[in-house]
């Protein structure tokens, strides 16, 4: 077995590795110093910004920063108002959908509404075991229902049958305008 071939190939040198090898290096080095030098504009333009700050409080009067902080308390106020109005959207969004294709033989006893999944538990009661199948299909067949699951019905108490149904929802649920 001739050994000198493995040992030519260990030293044969590759003129494409030195130049990816050299290229890496230079890339990081200039990573390092881009770093550095955002780094320092970065620390400069927060001096700065404290700078001006501290010119703006001494600038208007007493009456106009009283009425400031009253103005960023009400902008606080109204944001606060605009995250419950988008939570309303989806729950009313959903009584419209649940309204709208609610058998008439059909009641509703229970609503939970799980908004960060875009899912329904129902719990109610219906006439007979017929008019809960055909209200599952009306569920079914809605654009605005994903899937339908974990239903459990029994006969409840006035010879109607109890049941609970989940219920997960589409995203396009936000835009739903209710026809009635």
């Amino acid at each position: 077995m001739d050994v000198s071939v493995i040992s030519q190939i260990k030293t044969k040198k590759f003129w494409w590795m030195d130049v990816i090898f050299y290229f890496a290096t230079s890339l990081l080095v200039a990573t390092v110093f881009c770093y550095f030098i955002f780094s320092a504009k970065n620390n400069f333009l927060k001096d700065d910004i404290k700078k001006a700050e501290e010119g703006l409080k001494t600038v208007g009067t007493e009456q106009q920063k009283a009425t400031e902080k009253s103005v960023v308390g009400y902008r606080d106020k109204i944001n606060k108002f605009t995250e419950l109005l988008k939570n309303h959207d989806l729950t009313s969004n959903a009584f419209a959908l649940i309204k709208s294709q609610t058998m008439p033989n059909v009641w509703f006893k229970q609503f939970s509404l799980d908004r960060k999944n875009n899912a329904v538990q129902l719990s109610g009661e219906a006439d007979s075991a017929d008019a809960l199948s055909r209200q599952i299909l009306v569920f079914e067949k809605s654009k605005y229902i994903k899937t339908i699951g974990n239903l459990n019905s029994s006969l409840g108490s006035s010879a109607r049958v109890d049941f609970n149904v989940n219920i997960s929802l589409q995203d396009s649920i936000f835009t739903y305008l209710s026809t009635k």
